[in-house]
């Protein structure tokens, strides 16, 4: 029996009898001790119950790339035949499907795994679908799973479809089609892709797409999330023109365009809680901090600005972060600075133009002064008053550090955690030696703050995920 089969759904209620309470301790709605009575419930009410068994509204768990058995929609199934006559005829319980790529390409079950995903899908009749498909190798399985999405994609509610770039469309998706249901879009593009609309979906509100491309048209009045990459600054501009409710907005790989000027006029984004922007190319001359020149976001909360590394990245002129901070008049929480190249002078003055931080993640390019950083945090009550969480990556190579560095570390800590909210600080380094870190973590004030229950790491530096890993793009 192939591992993604359903298997013999045969009745297991009795081992359901020791179960008394409704909700479970991950706080979802459990079974109650079946009964006679509960078995012979009207199949109308039954189904409402399954449903709001459901872990949230349209989701299954998946156990290695499976719907688990041992929970809705499945496990109704087993306790009973009148339940699982119930489950197997409500539509809704089988809305949304994880499609695992893996199975479909096994030339001993891709067949079968087509067939089980296309009888599960059918079982959710007209009901809005939530599924889930990547999908990088070409394989007449997938053409297969692909066609049978495409011909339901009316019925989409929260579709996540990923490919390699060089993977053929085999959607085929109508150019003006209608999607009365569909709210959430992850769509990985091609530049050979056919052009397709996603206008006419009044319900959609977010989007990424993988590859930005004018060939995919959307109701840019109407959407709060927008993620992309691979664009240049006069697209990026655009959309941001053009997207004006955005709540949050997130570009990587952004390419400079050499547009002689980024805009006329600066655009206001009255929604804009979340701004992520990452940069493509080494050039500095107008993005990341050249395109805030542009934009005012007097909501805003987090604002991510993200470079690659390059020997010879020219300074960032920082005046149009100053500028659109002012401009924007916005109380900013969360700001992540990563290989942006600026001196340490104007780190220093972009952090004293934003007082109204709890969460910094800085990752400097260049070498900084670390006496001069460590310095700015300790004794400057005025100096990010409200901080509450510091991350900081020291540069791969030219910084000098020593005994006195680790030093600085400690006071620093000890001054915050008294006069400030600060209880979070991580410090990773690039540094084989072990020195460094054993240095701060054995001075007894360093272990005190620990004991009291202050969240510190000092170690080593493993690379991009543990810097970017809450973010929506890491590059």
């Amino acid at each position: 029996m192939p591992p993604f089969a359903l298997g013999d759904l045969s009745n297991r209620h009795p081992q359901y009898q020791n179960q008394y309470t409704l909700v479970n301790k991950s706080g979802w709605l459990g079974f109650a001790a079946v009964s006679r009575r509960v078995l012979a419930l009207p199949p109308e009410l039954l189904a409402e119950i399954f449903l709001c068994c459901l872990p949230e509204p349209g989701c299954i768990t998946i156990t290695d790339g499976t719907p688990d058995p041992n929970t809705p929609p499945l496990v109704f199934c087993a306790v009973c035949r009148h339940w699982r006559e119930v489950a197997l005829t409500t539509p809704g319980l089988w809305g949304t499907l994880y499609l695992d790529a893996e199975f479909a390409y096994s030339k001993a079950q891709g067949d079968e795994y087509v067939e089980f995903c296309r009888q599960w899908i059918s079982r959710a009749g007209d009901t809005p679908l939530t599924f889930w498909l990547e999908a990088f190798v070409k394989d007449d399985n997938i053409r297969s799973l692909h066609n049978l999405l495409g011909r339901l994609a009316r019925n989409w509610r929260s579709a996540y479809l990923s490919r390699d770039s060089h993977m053929p469309n085999w959607l085929q998706l109508p150019s003006h089609g209608k999607y009365p249901f569909l709210e959430d879009l992850t769509f990985a593009t091609a530049c050979s892709d056919p052009a397709i609309s996603f206008c006419d979906a009044p319900r959609l509100r977010a989007v990424c797409l993988y590859g930005f491309t004018t060939n995919i048209r959307l109701p840019w009045h109407q959407l709060t999330t927008f993620q992309t990459d691979n664009i240049d600054v006069s697209a990026c501009l655009k959309v941001l023109r053009d997207a004006s409710k955005l709540v949050e907005a997130s570009f990587a790989w952004i390419e400079n365009d050499h547009s002689p000027s980024l805009s006329n006029a600066t655009i206001p984004l009255l929604n804009l809680k979340s701004l992520k922007l990452g940069q493509e190319s080494a050039s500095a001359e107008t993005f990341p901090m050249g395109i805030l020149d542009s934009l005012k976001a007097p909501a805003l909360k987090s604002l991510t600005l993200q470079s690659i590394e390059h020997n010879h990245t020219p300074a960032s002129n920082i005046s149009p972060f100053l500028s659109f901070i002012s401009r924007s008049s916005c109380q900013l929480h969360t700001l992540k600075l990563r290989l942006i190249p600026m001196s340490t002078a104007a780190l220093i003055e972009c952090l004293e133009a934003t007082p109204s931080l709890r969460n910094l993640k800085l990752q400097p390019m260049w070498p900084v002064n670390s006496k001069a950083i460590f310095t700015q945090f300790t004794r400057r009550p005025e100096f990010l008053p409200v901080l509450e969480s510091f991350y900081l990556v020291f540069p791969n190579s030219g910084m000098l550090v020593s005994s006195a560095t680790a030093s600085l570390v400690v006071d620093m800590l000890t001054w915050r955690r008294s006069a400030t909210p600060l209880h979070s600080f991580h410090l990773a380094h690039p540094y084989p030696e072990h020195w460094f870190g054993t240095a701060i973590e054995a001075h007894p004030e360093f272990r005190r703050l620990r004991k009291e229950g202050m969240r510190l790491y000092v170690g080593k530096w493993w690379g991009d995920e543990s810097f970017m890993h809450d973010d929506l793009f890491i590059y």
